[in-house]
């Protein structure tokens, strides 16, 4: 039995899985199984993973989303603890190795973490991924409902016992940062401190749309399982949920997408129905707009 499964969801991930698999394979820490599940993918994805042979285990499944992709990974694994990767991000080779150690030393941790890098499509590094884990290493559940900490999946390893008491992942928004807390209820977290992960981020539109109601699903659960003690985490995920509709909407004009950008300005005025601000930008998106040089090439 291995030590740890690797769990990999992959929707259309043609042109990326081969990259996180090749991560996962130059690890340094050698006693892993790999599970990838196909979830539901429409283009080469199938092709790409039976090139890798006896090498990977994969599964197939009918579209569900990543949570259900990542626990129906779980279920055909059998390794202590549980690492995920999704299918465009990539690991340090000690990535394993640390997190490994951390678990095997100190019975009371519950799940690992490391520190994460965000690159662009073409691998160039163009931040941190850190900023959403600032505070304690380890918070309390107190801490985490005060305002919003979390990491992602491709940054942790967790003990399968503890996954299985948390029930896995819930199938909501913010999936990750629910498990979390259920996490944290069982042990302490830890953090190896350093760049263990390469994470490409995805685009944030329309996804960000899409997920709207999931989104507010996640907020009515938080309210139902701690009350008003998660007032400070729902406050800061509304308010770093409007920034982000603004920032996703600025950009939609520089590219002279008005109707997109008016859809994302919407939701700000939902959440901010007395900002007279938000309506002058709501009402800008009618007006003819000047398009910036990406936007031109792309019509021309």
């Amino acid at each position: 039995m291995p030590k740890v499964s690797v769990i990999i969801p992959v929707h259309n991930g043609a042109a990326t899985i081969g990259r996180a698999l090749d991560s996962v394979f130059a690890q340094t820490y050698p006693d892993y199984e790999t599970v990838v599940v196909n979830d539901g993918s429409t283009d080469d994805t199938a092709a790409v993973l039976a090139g890798y042979g006896d090498r990977i285990r994969v599964l197939t499944v009918s579209k569900g989303g990543a949570s259900m992709a990542r626990n129906a990974g779980v279920r055909a694994s059998s390794g202590e603890y549980l690492a995920f990767l999704d299918d465009d991000d990539e690991w340090m080779p000690q990535k394993l190795e640390r997190c490994v150690s951390v678990l095997e030393q100190e019975p009371d941790c519950v799940l690992v973490y490391t520190l994460g890098l965000k690159v662009d499509k073409q691998g160039r590094t163009i931040g941190s991924l850190d900023g959403q884990a600032t505070g304690s290493e380890s918070p309390t559940v107190k801490e985490m409902l005060e305002r919003p900490w979390n990491v992602v999946p491709s940054q942790f390893v967790v003990r399968r016992d503890v996954f299985d008491r948390c029930g896995g992942f819930y199938a909501i928004a913010c999936e990750d940062r629910y498990f979390l807390l259920q996490a944290r209820e069982h042990g302490v977290f830890r953090c190896v401190r350093e760049p263990l992960l390469r994470k490409t981020p995805r685009p944030l539109y329309p996804t960000i749309l899409e997920r709207e109601a999931r989104h507010n699903g996640f907020l009515r659960l938080m309210r139902e399982r701690y009350g008003a003690s998660a007032d400070g985490l729902i406050t800061g995920m509304v308010r770093s949920r409007v920034e982000i509709l603004k920032h996703v909407a600025r950009v939609l004009m520089k590219e002279g997408r008005t109707a997109e950008a008016r859809r994302c300005l919407a939701r700000v005025i939902y959440y901010e129905p007395t900002s007279v601000r938000a309506y002058r930008k709501y009402l800008k998106t009618f007006l003819p707009t000047r398009l910036s040089p990406h936007a031109r090439e792309r019509e021309g």
